[in-house]
Parts: C-alpha cells; structure tokens; sequence
C-alpha cells in the first residue's frame, strides 16, 4: 500500500520516536480519536499506523479535506486556459442566475469563491446541502449576497461546491473525471470515490474519500512544489500562489447546528490563521487540507514533511487537533531520535487486535416488532438468524435496510440503512459497517456498528420485556446530537408464537 514511499523506523529518517509518544499520549489523555497517523520526511515514511478496525487500504471520508481537492483542479483548469480566477460565476451559470440578482453576486468572482470571500454573511455546511434535493447550483445563486466580494472571509461547503461546478461547467467533465488522469492516475491513488449532489456535481465542500497513504501524496505533491517522482503534475508556481496569505485571520466561525457563523478575533485557545486557495496556513510557513472529525494533511515545508491524520475526534476537539500537532508532533522532527525510542513507540501500538466477544446465541429468528410513532420514521423491526449471525432489518421512509452482526465474531458487510440524522447528514445508499451483537444483561443486547470508511461507530441498545422492544440509538461523532429519541415497538402478532425470550445463551 505504500510503495510509493520507502517504509523506515522513525529515526531513520530523523524523527525523535518519543515526540511521536508525547503526541499520542496526549490525545489519548483530551479524549481525541485519530484513525490513521502517517508521517512523511524526506522521502521516507517514517511512520504509519491504524487504529482498529481502520486499515491501510480502507478508504476514509475527508469532509472537508475535499476543498482543497477541488481548490488542485480549479488551478489545473486555470493552466488549460479552462477559466481566469477574474471570471464571474454568474457567466458560467447564466441561465440559473436570477432576474434580480444583486450586484454583489454578480460580482463574485472565481478567486473570491477560493478565497472563501464571497460577500455572504454566513456559511453553509454540507450538512444543510447534502438535505437538498434541488438544484445546488441554483440555491447558492439564489442566497442573498449581503457585502461586496473580496472582503470578509466567510467559511461555506457552498461555495467550494460553486467551484467543483464551475469546473464541469467548463471541462465537460466532474471533478472526479477531470482529476483521474492529472491527478489520481499519475500519483496512483486506488479505492477512491466522490458523492454529487442531484444534478451529479461533485460535491465540493466534502464527499471525497480516499485511502490515507493517498492523502499523503497529495500532500507530498505540494511539498515538492507540484512535481511527483520528477513529473510536473502541478502548473508551475500554483502552490505558491494557493498557499499565499490571501487572508489574514481567518477563522471557519462557530457552528449553530446548521451553518457557520463567523466571528470576530481568535479564541484564546486558538493561534491565528491564514487562508490560501482552499487552503488553512500556519504562522510559520506550513498549510494544511482539514477535515472535520480529524481529516487533515499538515505540508510542513520546513521539516521536509508531511503529516496525516484521519480521526473520529468529537466535534468541536477536532479544532484543538492542529494546535497539538505543532505544539507536540512536529518538535519531534528537531528531537533527538534513537532506537530505543523506536521500540518504545512500537510497543505503545502493538495490541491492535479487534475487540474480543463472547460466543453468544440469541432467540430472535423470525421476530418482527411494529414501532409506534416516532421521529426516525421506524415502522417495523425485525430479526432473522443466520448461521453465527443476527440480521437486524429496519424499515423506515427510506426503505429497507438491514445490518449484519456477528454473534461471536465481527462481521464486514454492506448496508444502506439510515445515518444521515447522526452521520452530519450523510445518506450513502451502500456503505461498509463492521457490526457484532453482544447481550450486557439477560433483557438487553447491544449492536456495535463500525462505519469503516468514515469516522462514525454507532452503539444501538435493545431493551426487551413484556412483549416490547425500546430501541435505542446513539453515535460517536457528529456536528449535532449524538442520540436519537428512544423507538418503541411491540412484538407483531403474527410471529406471537415465536415470541423472543432475550436470555443469553453462551455457547
């Protein structure tokens, strides 16, 4: 998986092992989850490493990380001659512009959109786009443009997305497609995948996932200024030109659940930050592609080096993530670096077995269970087994969808049932879940579903008595609650003679 890269010992390629200790010690301290951790220097990867149940050659979600994605080819369509960075975004939509349009979105141009400067008051999250059914494209020409362009930055999914559009508009082509033989195919990228909106535009602002040795390289990319393995991939000078200082201060503003709302001067637990071409800068020469939860590839120009990470942080600690990455990871490359730190590190990561589970038998084949009036639109849920495997099927507005849950092993299958409530809006129609099913007490069974390719590992609890069911539902991440209402369903009559009788059997 990681050819591309000769694979050393950290102090092999100059980086103190203990910093890298110190690093994890103190996320594992603030309660901060990474997924994934690789770290590039000087031609070596020096460091990799996955935290059960992620792996190398599992693709994980980057939200956020996938603005700078589109910010690659918007300059790679700009060196085709695709587009100018003075164009104005309404000239490539004319035909969605509205007839009253104000003369602040007829100013946008494409540099304000990479620059996050668009004259609106407020941004708008995937988790508000990703719910719209209608034309993206559309609604953001549709959105008031309250100040003149150019001047106040304003973190929005929506704008990126614009760019991702305006990029088929004039390639012909998604921004997936467009990407594939200038970017992907040349760097090797493996696994990938994007998500559109309606109108099958890339989403922009989020949807890209990728394995995280590939988001390595695209940070390597830049850090060699564009060249790859001594191809020019890059136009000549983009990456100084995306990662200039075309904001000064910014700040993505503080989330109200549906949108971000900027604020005024840093927080005084956070250093100051610039903001490029879709790009977050650092005071002291680096930049970074970020992610919420934790999906961030930090370019540090000055160490020769590259760090990743992939994560399932909390909302609100993913922001502390950069903090600690500067404040505690990269002094490790100035560190001292030896052997016998190396042995230390290795051996703080050695148990990366799955969780273990109890051999356990459950009596509830062919049970099905009416579900009164609830918020998640559960109308029926019901329970087959097969072989060493409990099938949880759910029907609710969206169809049916079932879960697959080993009884004394973990389980690997596809699944389109129904995340978007906890999963900050997102609705795949099939995704990967590693699921088991364990009883905690002789009237409660406990569903573990693993999200494998994104940050998200829901915990259901089954409460069963007296002919009924309380199901409830809750997950580890998200920019909104992390529990749902508790469901509660009857057991039907027509499989009343197979009525369950919850209590463990262990085999």
């Amino acid at each position: 998986m990681t050819s591309a890269f000769p694979s050393v010992f950290p102090s092999e390629a100059g980086l103190d092992a203990q910093g890298v200790r110190g690093f994890l010690q103190r996320l594992t301290a603030d309660g901060i989850s990474l997924d994934s951790l690789l770290v590039y220097r000087s031609g070596k990867l020096a460091f990799e490493h996955y935290w059960w149940p992620y792996r190398a050659d599992r693709p994980h979600t980057t939200h956020s990380a996938t603005k700078s994605f589109v910010g690659t080819a918007i300059g790679l369509a700009l060196d085709e001659g695709l587009l100018r960075l003075d164009d104005r975004l309404v000239s490539f939509f004319p035909e969605l512009v509205p007839p009253d349009a104000s003369e602040h979105l007829r100013a946008i141009t494409v540099e304000d959109l990479l620059t996050m400067r668009t004259g609106h008051r407020v941004g708008l999250s995937g988790k508000t786009w990703r719910l719209l059914k209608t034309s993206w494209v559309r609604e953001y020409l549709r959105t008031p443009v309250d100040l003149p362009p150019g001047k106040a930055f304003t973190y929005s999914s929506a704008t990126s997305h614009m760019l991702s559009a305006i990029v088929q508009r004039t390639s012909g082509q998604s921004v997936f497609d467009y990407l594939r033989p200038r970017l992907f195919e040349p760097l090797g990228f493996a696994g990938h995948s994007w998500d559109t909106d309606p109108e099958g535009i890339c989403s922009g602002g989020n949807g890209l996932s990728l394995r995280s040795i590939d988001f390595l390289k695209w940070g390597v990319l830049h850090l060699h200024d564009g060249l790859w393995q001594g191809e020019r991939i890059l136009p000549a000078g983009w990456v100084r030109e995306a990662t200039a200082w075309h904001v000064q201060n910014a700040d993505a503003g503080t989330w109200n659940g549906t949108e971000f709302v900027p604020v005024s001067g840093t927080g005084a637990d956070e250093r100051p930050e610039g903001y490029g071409y879709q790009l977050w800068l650092d005071a002291d020469g680096g930049y970074r592609a970020s992610g919420m939860f934790g999906q961030d590839v930090f370019v540090l120009p000055q160490h020769d080096a590259v760090v990743v990470t992939t994560g399932s942080i909390t909302h609100g600690k993913h922001r502390l993530l950069s903090g600690l990455v500067h404040d505690l990871l990269v002094p490790a490359f100035d560190g001292t670096p030896s052997t016998a730190a190396d042995s230390s590190l290795a051996a703080d990561l050695a148990d990366v077995a799955a969780p273990a589970l109890s051999p356990t038998s459950v009596a509830l084949d062919g049970q099905r269970y009416e579900c009164e009036s609830n918020e998640d639109g559960l109308s029926e849920i019901s329970f087959t087994v097969d072989d060493d495997v409990l099938v949880v099927t759910l029907d609710d507005a969206r169809g049916r969808h079932s879960v697959r849950c080993g009884l004394s092993t973990w389980v690997e299958s596809d699944t389109g049932v129904s995340t978007w409530q906890l999963h900050h809006s997102y609705q795949a129609e099939s995704t990967r879940v590693l699921a088991a099913a364990q009883w905690s007490s002789p009237r409660e069974l406990v569903l573990e579903w693993y999200f494998v390719e994104s940050p998200f590992h829901d915990t259901v609890t089954l409460e069963f008595g007296d002919g009924q069911l309380r199901w409830h539902r809750r997950t580890n991440v998200n920019s909104g609650p992390t529990e749902r209402p508790v469901v509660i369903a009857t057991l039907g009559q027509a499989t009343e003679a197979g009525r369950a009788r919850p209590t463990p059997a262990v085999r």
